[in-house]
């Protein structure tokens, strides 16, 4: 009897590429492209950070200055300004727009852009005893 010697199958074993399988390009060209990506948001990152954050100007409509703010970075919170003052005004908080309409609480608010905050004033009421 005559013993066979069976040789073992070889099957190809297809070429693992993860993302890249449904792709029709090289590996090597994915990486490069990759790498470039990268280094354009580096790029990006750096020229936020040097550009300072955000900055929050105050329009006081008609009241004293306030300085503005700058380098805060997004979702951060400002630091409440001093109030100013308006003569025959009393200050009622900062708002969103120039009507008064939308509260910007400077305490739980964080700032996502820059942008103008403007001063809400409410006319002082002189009661006089006739």
């Amino acid at each position: 009897m005559q013993e066979s010697k069976q040789q073992p199958e070889q099957r190809e074993t297809p070429q693992l590429r993860g993302l890249y399988s449904k792709v029709k390009i090289s590996v090597r060209t994915l990486n490069i492209i990759i790498v470039v990506l990268v280094v354009l948001l580096i790029a990006c990152m750096a020229y936020g950070i040097s550009k300072g954050g955000f900055r929050v100007s105050f329009d006081t409509q008609g009241g004293t200055p306030v300085e503005m703010q700058s380098g805060i970075m997004y979702g951060e919170k400002i630091e409440p300004p001093e109030e100013p003052t308006r003569e025959g005004f009393a200050f009622d908080g900062w708002y969103l727009d120039p009507d008064g309409t939308v509260a910007f609480d400077a305490a739980s608010d964080p700032v996502t852009e820059s942008m103008t905050l403007y001063a809400g004033w409410r006319e002082n009421v002189i009661s006089q005893n006739i």
